[in-house]
């Protein structure tokens, strides 16, 4: 939690991380990232690029972080985090997205289908391309997690 920042030891990485993320600060969060990845902690430093990507202004500056963080991921053995997992979500198309919000709160494909107007077929085919680029097993369970903020069932 960034809020949390003055009780950790002053001068550490985590610090430094959780100052820059209250700060919404993409550059100093980059930085961090790389101390952690320095100190072989390359979760947290997949997480600190994926929370700069997110905070940069420039939009070069968050494709790299964005690469960064990714690529370290991909060295993390499928695990996820909360930005890393935005970032997936933000690979998915609007209609994907859409779908997914709609089975993560609860809904079947056949309602999932009456509410948008499409097939059943289509609803499965969108979700087994979003299941495809989340990396999950298809397990409609572990939709909510992925999503930020959580989803409700929806009215």
């Amino acid at each position: 939690a960034p809020g949390r920042a003055a009780g950790l030891r002053a001068g550490s990485v985590f610090a430094a991380h959780a100052d820059a993320l209250a700060r919404g600060d993409g550059p100093a969060l980059d930085r961090a990232a790389e101390a952690l990845r320095e100190r072989g902690f390359l979760l947290f430093a997949a997480e600190a690029h994926a929370q700069a990507a997110v905070a940069h202004r420039d939009p070069s500056a968050a494709r790299t972080a964005r690469t960064r963080a990714v690529a370290l991921a991909g060295r993390c053995q499928g695990a996820r985090t909360p930005a890393l997992a935005r970032l997936v979500l933000g690979e998915l198309t609007t209609r994907q997205r859409q779908i997914v919000t709609l089975a993560a709160a609860g809904l079947s494909n056949r309602q999932i289908a009456e509410r948008l107007t499409l097939s059943v077929r289509t609803v499965g085919n969108h979700l087994h391309s979003a299941y495809t680029r989340l990396g999950g097993s298809g397990d409609r369970t572990a939709l909510p997690r992925l999503l930020d903020p959580p989803v409700g069932r929806p009215a």
